[in-house]
């Protein structure tokens, strides 16, 4: 799963907070990392 976002603001004093950002993660059985959620 890849994921993308980016901000672009107007002209202006928040112009500097815009970003982007992305994450890829590998998903199945045997992915090396876990992650757990009380979430199901």
């Amino acid at each position: 799963v890849v994921c993308a976002d980016s901000a672009v603001y107007a002209e202006g004093p928040a112009r500097p907070t815009g970003g982007a950002a992305a994450v890829a993660m590998l998903i199945g059985p045997h992915a090396p990392i876990v992650f757990e959620s009380k979430y199901r």
